[in-house]
Parts: structure tokens; C-alpha cells; sequence
């Protein structure tokens, strides 16, 4: 190699220490290399990386990539102390190697001597960098094993508690474990029980705010006797704490569930803050609610049919509006009242017949209907579905078969490679054996008693829950003019999948019906499919489809 090159310095440490690989033994190393007097070379720049693993791209490197990408022509020579410095990786010592190739540039790894110029100096850099990778692949299952374990015993292993939890020390101060902060739990099974009922995080958060319930970052700042920031509740702040993994206590890593030798996953606290079941449960509770075709749903409408209650004659769904009221002679001013009307009709569509009704009328109506119907039934509801694992079932059997086949064509013939092998593979399987039970229980989710009346739920709800309530539920209203001549309005509603939970439990007797229709001021035979025996020529069309099972 001729003297007086630039050297660029090579830095490499995955943790900042003072053992034998690093930062100043390492510059210590390349500076005296490159001052000998036969290369008299010169130091133009240093790429130190610090906190970086191995197996790292050098190109993907934060300090030597860019110096690699866009500096390139700033040096002649890229040295490090030791092979294992550029990287653990043979594919991307290679990569590097072909990469210096085509630029013009050397590499130098002190300690290994190699000379890169010459054939044999290549062949012996690449199998330094084949046995390199196998003593990374070597420290990374010590690794795995030790945290294993320590995941094996329950044991916190880093970092500030999840929401609800504190880190106790246990055994002596041997070991950390995860228990339930019981200051803030009052308000975890507050949040759990009101979204149980089916109020809104928004109307929550709301509350919270009014009663000065601090959140869970000022919650661990007065813990710590820091002062706290005010932060609000947000109903995104409640949304993502019931999503959280950490609800029913399960340990994750990069996004996916660790599973433990039955393929179950590894509940970390003692006593998570809900059960798996409850948990999801939870979040299909808040998951939005179905959106009715054809229907506008704007945030924070008042109306308690908004997205449920549609025109009988063509089927359109209600548009609220309020009536801005009207003065009295003596000068009193009446107040306005809100309307239900046919949004076809209001558009100048083809309907002609669509109904204008008042509001309260209307939603009293309802009322009175559900608690006369459904309102002493117990109230049950479908276990949580969760999000389905099709695709994540997918890519886990993907790489299982990858997994095996590298193993089958000698990839894992290295020192302890196979047992990182046995290791992956046992994590792999259970994997793919939990996502396919999970996804058989989707398909069929099992109903549970919630302990209440429909009545005591709906009673309890304010107007913007029950609005949920119905349209998560699918009920529907339908309304007409003169339903039966010169009777007034006709109402139709049916009650959507509480019927259909009900008809799978034998609440009702009702057992030759799909659905449960209730009505007032409509023909009997509307409502019920049995009468419909002779002729169902006037019942509407939107109705015909609820007929004898």
C-alpha cells in the first residue's frame, strides 16, 4: 500500500464501555497504525458509532454511512482496529468489500494483518468475517437466554412502568417485578367500567378534566415529587391506554407478542389490569361505530336517531334541523324544536311522502319502545373478536419454513448457532399455533352475561351513548304519513343484533323470527311475519325481508 493515503477511522461500539474494544482502545490501535513511518498516511476523518449493533449495515450506519454515501471522495483508505468493528455480518463485509472495489478504496482491520490488495488477503478477510458472524450469532443467543429467563420468573426488565403499573423490588433487591399502582387503579376500573356501558372516551375524558384526575405522565411526575405539567385527557389518550398490550399484562417485542414453551404469551405482572377476554372486550368496544350506507354522521350531532332513523317511504336516511321558533302577539317567543324529515325529500328527490316529525316525539318513542321490549332482558354481549391474524399468520408460517430450510441447507452448522436455531424455531412454532387459535376463536366469538338489564344500560346512558348504542347494535327505525289512513305517524324499529344474541340464547319466545319488529300506528302484519300468510302486497319493501324463518 503506498504511504502518505487518507485514512478515514472506523469506530464501532454497541454499548459505551472501557473494556478491551472501546472507543479510545480502538482510536489508540488506528492511530499508531497509521503514523508508522513506512504509510505515513493521514487521518482525515472518524466515523464513531457508538450504541450500534453489529449486524448493522455499514451503509445504514449513522456516521459511516453518510461518510460512505455522500464523502466518499474525501478518502482513500477505510481503517479499523478489528474486523468485528466494520461489522458481524458477512453479506455486509462482502457488500463493503465489492463497494470499495468499485471506488478505488482499501480496507484495513489492524489487528488481522489483512492486506486486501492481494487475492489470498480477500479469501482470509472473508472467512474472518464468516467466523465473526458466528461469534455474533453466539452472543446474541447468551442474550436471548438471559432475558428468557428473567422472562420466565415474571422480572421488569427496563425502562419506566407501563400505565396502571409500578416496578416493586423483590428477593432483596435481586429482582424488579410489575404489581398494579393502586393510587391510579380507581381510575383504570373507571374507564373499564364506563367504556363497559358503552360511554365514549370523549365523554370520559370530559369528566376526568372536570374533576382535576390526573393523567398517567403527572401521575408518575408527582410520584417522583417533580411538579406536574396539567396534561389534559383526550379520548386518544384513553383509546391507546385499552389498546396497550400492557392492559392484560402481555410482554411484547417490536409489535409482536413473546410467547412463552406453550405458545401462549408471556403475562408479565403478577395480576395484569384486565383479563385476556376483558381486554378485548375493550377494544371492540371503542372501536367506531358501523357507519349506515347512504347516511351523513357529523361530530356532535344532537339527535338521538342521527345514522338510525330513516324514511319508511324510500328508505333515506333523517336529517335533523331546529326550528328557530316564532313569536306569540303579546310578544313571548316561543322556543324552536329540532325535526326528524326524509333528506330525500328535503333535496328535492323523488320522494314525495317522506315524513317532518318532531324530534322528541320520535325519540321518546324509541325510548319507550326498548324498555318495553328488551328492556327486562339481561344484557349480553359477544366476547372481544380482536383484530383479525391472517396476515401476521401468514408472514409467522413464511418464515417458520425459511427458518427450517436455512437449517436444512447448513446455515445454523456453526458454534452455537444451533441452538439459537432450537431457540427460534421453538418460538416460531408457538407462534403460529396461538395466531391459528386465535383466529379460529374470531370466527365464532361466545357470548357473556354482563350482569344487567338492557333497560338498567339504556337507562344510564345520556344521549350521545345511547346514540352508539343503537347504531352499534344496527337497530333501525323507519317512519311513514299515514302508515294506516289518517292514523298519524307509523314507526317501524327493529332491533338489529339484539335480537340476533337473543334468538341464540332463547330469551324470547319469538323462535319462528330472524329479527324482533315492534311498531305503533303501522298494520299488524308489518310487523309480524306470521300474519303475513295471506298476501304481502302493502308491506313495504324495506320490510319483506324480515319474513317467517
Amino acid at each position: 500500500m503506498p504511504p502518505g493515503l487518507r485514512y478515514l477511522s472506523c469506530l464501532r461500539l454497541s454499548a459505551d464501555s472501557d473494556g478491551s474494544t472501546s472507543i479510545e482502545w480502538q482510536r489508540g490501535v488506528i492511530r499508531h497504525h497509521v503514523s508508522s513511518p513506512h504509510l505515513s498516511g493521514v487521518l482525515v476523518g472518524e466515523a464513531e458509532d457508538t450504541d450500534v449493533s453489529g449486524s448493522m449495515s455499514p451503509f445504514k450506519r449513522p456516521k459511516l454511512g453518510r461518510w460512505l454515501t455522500d464523502r466518499a471522495d474525501e478518502f482513500d483508505v477505510i481503517v479499523a482496529a478489528r474486523m468485528d468493528r466494520l461489522t458481524r455480518r458477512s453479506t455486509h463485509f462482502n457488500e463493503l468489500l465489492e463497494w470499495a472495489q468499485e471506488n478505488g478504496k482499501f480496507i484495513v482491520c489492524v489487528e488481522e494483518g489483512f492486506d486486501l490488495s492481494t487475492p489470498q488477503g480477500k479469501m482470509m478477510a472473508r472467512m474472518t468475517a464468516v467466523f465473526a458472524e458466528a461469534e455474533w450469532d453466539t452472543i446474541q443467543a447468551r442474550i436471548l437466554t438471559g432475558v428468557q429467563s428473567r422472562l420466565e420468573n415474571r422480572s421488569w426488565l427496563t425502562g419506566a412502568p407501563p400505565t396502571g403499573y409500578r416496578i416493586k423490588t423483590v428477593e432483596g433487591g435481586r429482582r424488579k417485578v410489575l404489581e398494579i399502582d393502586q393510587d391510579f387503579y380507581p381510575y383504570v376500573e373507571e374507564i373499564f367500567r364506563r367504556v363497559g356501558e358503552g360511554q365514549s372516551t370523549h365523554r370520559i375524558a370530559r369528566d376526568f378534566n372536570g374533576r382535576g384526575v390526573l393523567t398517567w405522565g403527572d401521575h408518575l411526575r408527582k410520584l417522583k415529587g417533580e411538579r406536574t405539567k396539567g396534561t389534559q385527557w383526550q379520548s386518544t389518550i384513553i383509546n391507546k391506554f385499552i389498546r396497550s398490550s400492557w392492559v392484560p399484562g402481555i410482554y411484547t417485542y417490536k409489535g409482536e407478542a413473546v410467547l412463552d414453551d406453550q405458545g401462549e404469551p408471556v403475562i408479565l405482572p403478577v395480576k395484569p389490569l384486565a383479563s385476556l377476554e376483558q381486554w378485548e372486550y375493550l377494544v371492540d368496544q371503542i372501536k367506531p361505530a358501523p357507519k349506515a350506507e347512504g347516511t351523513e354522521i357529523r361530530a356532535g350531532a344532537r339527535s338521538l336517531l342521527s345514522g338510525v332513523a330513516r324514511c319508511g317511504h324510500c328508505g333515506a336516511p333523517f336529517s335533523s334541523l331546529l326550528n328557530s321558533g316564532h313569536k306569540r302577539k303579546d310578544g313571548t317567543r316561543i322556543p324552536g324544536h329540532r325535526y326528524y324529515r326524509c333528506s330525500n325529500k328535503f333535496k328535492g328527490g323523488s320522494c314525495e311522502s317522506g315524513p317532518y316529525v318532531r324530534a322528541d316525539v320520535l325519540d321518546l318513542w324509541v325510548d319507550q319502545a326498548i324498555q318495553s321490549t328488551i328492556g327486562q332482558w339481561d344484557m349480553y354481549e359477544r366476547a372481544g373478536t380482536g383484530p383479525s391474524r391472517a396476515r401476521e399468520l401468514q408472514s409467522a408460517k413464511a418464515r417458520l419454513e425459511k427458518l427450517e430450510a436455512d437449517f436444512l441447507a447448513g446455515e445454523y452448522d456453526g458454534e452455537g448457532q444451533e441452538e439459537s436455531y432450537k431457540r427460534m424455531h421453538k418460538v416460531l412454532s408457538a407462534r403460529v399455533a396461538l395466531l391459528e387459535k386465535q383466529e379460529a376463536e374470531r370466527m365464532s366469538p361466545a357470548l357473556w352475561a354482563t350482569g344487567k338489564t338492557y333497560g338498567e344500560v339504556w337507562e344510564a346512558k345520556d344521549r350521545e351513548d345511547r346514540r352508539e348504542f343503537l347504531r352499534t347494535y344496527q337497530v333501525k327505525v323507519w317512519a311513514w304519513n299515514d302508515a294506516i289512513p289518517n292514523a298519524g305517524l307509523g314507526i317501524v324499529m327493529d332491533l338489529g343484533d339484539i335480537q340476533t344474541m337473543a334468538q341464540e340464547l332463547k330469551l324470547n319466545k319469538e323462535e319462528n323470527m330472524e329479527r324482533l319488529l315492534t311498531g305503533h300506528n303501522v298494520p299488524a302484519h308489518w310487523i309480524n311475519p306470521e300474519s303475513r300468510e295471506f298476501g304481502t302486497d302493502d308491506v313495504p319493501a324495506i320490510l319483506k325481508e324480515f319474513e317467517v324463518a
